[in-house]
């Protein structure tokens, strides 16, 4: 027999998608002569209907609330120079997400455009 694990509205992580979604409506599944539904799902309005088993429960993470060295800088492009991208907000820099107070220990974040084709043109100058 099933017992209903989440309520409705409920915030959970659904694992098999990888997002956070609220609980919109819990679906008991009955049979004839049991006194229990036999299989509970969950709609959380993602399309298809889930198993407990998918689904998380939010859990404070404490980790999570440790945000105040995060920050955003700018690093300089040793791959492409200032007149090469004079179009761009910040020519010959990229963002970074710096993440120590030591302004390092962070990561690149991807722009608009991360295949290194610039609209049909050539890299290279002539």
């Amino acid at each position: 027999m099933a017992r209903a694990q989440f309520q409705k509205g409920q915030k959970v992580w659904v694992e098999c998608v990888g997002a956070w979604a609220h609980i919109e409506k819990v679906q008991p599944v009955w049979a004839k002569g049991f006194d229990e539904p036999v299989r509970v799902t969950y709609d959380v309005g993602l399309g298809r209907d889930f198993a407990g088993a998918e689904l998380q429960l939010a859990v404070d993470d404490p980790a999570a609330n440790d945000l105040n060295q995060w920050r955003l800088m700018r690093a300089r492009n040793k791959w492409q120079s200032e007149d090469d991208c004079l179009h761009h907000p910040f020519p010959g820099s990229y963002p970074v997400v710096v993440t120590d107070s030591a302004d390092w220990g962070g990561w690149r974040v991807p722009g608009p455009n991360t295949t290194g084709i610039r609209n049909g043109s050539s890299s290279r100058r002539a």
